[in-house]
Parts: C-alpha cells; sequence; structure tokens
C-alpha cells in the first residue's frame, strides 16, 4: 500500500504512512488534515522530504504503523492508494510545488565564483610567509636540488604524449609545462640559499601561495562544473519523477506473492535463494500483498504514461 510513495521518489515518513492508514480506514482528507493532529503544511514538509535522494528503496516502517496497516481491511487498501496517490498528484502538479522545486534547484546548483578572493589571496599569502620564518637554509637545500632535478624527468615524459588518447593530452601537457616551470624556478633562486636568504624565504613563500591560489580556483572551477552537471540532472521534475517511476516498476515487477518463506535466525527468509537476493522494494511487495503492489504499480504506469 506504500508503494505509490516510493514510486514518488524513496523514504516514506511515519506521517505519511499514517495518513494512508487513517484512508484505508474511510477517513477523509482535509485542507488541513486535522484528523491527523497535523496542519496540510505540516503533510507537505513531510511529503517534500522525500524528493532528496537518488533511488527507489523501501522506506522504514516502525511496529506501530505495521500493526495498523495489519488491522486494515484487504478490500479498501487498492482504492486507498488511489486516494493518497491523488493527493500526492495534485501536489506535484501545483504551482506551489513548482515554485518550491524550482527555487531548491536554483538556489543548490547556483554557479559560484571561480577566482579567489583578493582578500582570500592576502590571508593566504600572509599564511605562507609566516609559516617559512623557521627554515634553515641546510634543511631547504635537498628539497632545492631535487625539484631541479625533476626537470629531466618532465622532459623524458614529453615522448609520451603522442601515446596516450587524444583527450588525456591537454592535461597531461599541462602537467610537463607545470613542472619544468618548477624546475625552473627553484634552479632560479637556488644561489639565494647563500647569498640572500631572507629574500629566498619570500620568493618561495610566494610561489607556494601562487600554487595554493591556483589549486583552490581550480576546486572551485571543478565545484562550478559540478553544479552545472547537478542541476541538467535535476532541472526537470517531470524527468525525475518519471525515472523513480520506472525504477519502483522495474523493481517491484514479478512479485511472487506464493512464495514460502522461513524463518532463519528469528527473521523470515524466502526458501528461494532467488526471491532472498531480490532488491527491497521486491520484498516489501511480497509483504505487503497483491492488493496494494497491483494497485501502486497501475497508478505508477498510469503516471509515467502521462509524463511521457
Amino acid at each position: 500500500m506504500l508503494h505509490l510513495f516510493i514510486a514518488m521518489k524513496n523514504k516514506i515518513s511515519v506521517l505519511l504512512l499514517y495518513a494512508l492508514c487513517l484512508s484505508f480506514l474511510n477517513f477523509t482528507f482535509s485542507d488541513d488534515f486535522s484528523e491527523m493532529g497535523v496542519t496540510r503544511k505540516d503533510f507537505q514538509e513531510r511529503l517534500w522530504s522525500i524528493l532528496q535522494n537518488n533511488a527507489v528503496h523501501m522506506p522504514y516502517v516502525s511496529s506501530s504503523v505495521k500493526a495498523a496497516c495489519r488491522a486494515i481491511s484487504t478490500e479498501n487498501q487498492a482504492a486507498a492508494i488511489t486516494k493518497a496517490g491523488t493527493f500526492i498528484k495534485a501536489y506535484y502538479g501545483s504551482d506551489e510545488f513548482r515554485t518550491r522545486y524550482n527555487t531548491w534547484l536554483n538556489k543548490s546548483y547556483q554557479p559560484g565564483e571561480t577566482k579567489v578572493s583578493e582578500q582570500r589571496q592576502a590571508e593566504i599569502r600572509a599564511s605562507r610567509l609566516k609559516g617559512v620564518q623557521g627554515m634553515k637554509a641546510d634543511d631547504i637545500a635537498p628539497i632545492v636540488d631535487m625539484q631541479i632535478q625533476s626537470a629531466e624527468t618532465y622532459q623524458g615524459m614529453e615522448g609520451m604524449l603522442t601515446s596516450l588518447p587524444a583527450d588525456q593530452r591537454a592535461d597531461f601537457k599541462k602537467t610537463i609545462e607545470n613542472g619544468k616551470q618548477t624546475a625552473a624556478f627553484f634552479k632560479k633562486i637556488k644561489p639565494l640559499l647563500k647569498t640572500d636568504f631572507e629574500e629566498f624565504k619570500k620568493q618561495y613563500a610566494e610561489f607556494l601561495a601562487k600554487d595554493e591560489i591556483a589549486q583552490s580556483e581550480q576546486t572551485l572551477e571543478r565545484n562550478n562544473k559540478k553544479n552545472a552537471s547537478e542541476y541538467e540532472k535535476w532541472k526537470d521534475s517531470g524527468k525525475v519523477l518519471a525515472a523513480r517511476l520506472s525504477e519502483f516498476l522495474e523493481k517491484s515487477k514479478g512479485v511472487d506473492f506464493a512464495a514460502k518463506t522461513k524463518v532463519v535466525d528469528n527473521r523470515d527468509k524466502f526458501v528461494n535463494p532467488a526471491y532472498e537476493a531480490k532488491n527491497d522494494v521486491w520484498k516489501f511487495c511480497y509483504r505487503i500483498g497483491p492488493g496494494p503492489t497491483n494497485a501502486a504499480r497501475g497508478f505508477a504506469q498510469q503516471w509515467l504514461a502521462e509524463l511521457k
């Protein structure tokens, strides 16, 4: 009886389950859901909370809800599924839902800055300059030599470019160029280790700061690309819903309601190991029975056809 809600997205709250149980017992949904001691907004807040996951899973059901559902007469279940589904469908199609969805979408995946602010750059430079003050020339000298020697390694890597796939060459070439530039920088400032160590530390700190700033901006750019990708993924709520409905229909198909179970370690398990390996939605459908399952699948199929 709960699959309609699973189909729309994912996890169902206890309040939603109670609402279904009450409808099975011929209670009538009112605009403020006063029969359940909550307002319409409370109900919608619970409903909205299920729209955040990427896959369809079996909802958590408390023992009290399970007991209430078991007491519901079989003849009322299919009608209640349709009634509850109609309410959810109406809310999904409302201006209120669309406005809220678009607001959430734009807020969650809006483009951000791709450059580190001047204030943050100044903070990074100050931190790096402070960090090098305790250095000693003899300690840093081996690191400088290692960086200078790495130029040969990067030059050797240039011969590998043509053997790489075309889509990897640009990044690899950039890595080589950055490595060669780093080696050249350390070769340039190495004499300062003996002639002007304070100036060496100043230039070395600036080098570290620039590298940190560059890394930060690369991270910002990656985040922006990820946000753009996520925006494309979620921007059409109809496609999102269609995907969830399709997933529900796929996971809930072919349920063998006559399947045998046995108790193993105080838990009911299917005698047929193939059934025991089924997904949690399939097993949930088995437990609630053919009436609610078929009603939910029928509603999902009809809604999916309308979305297409």
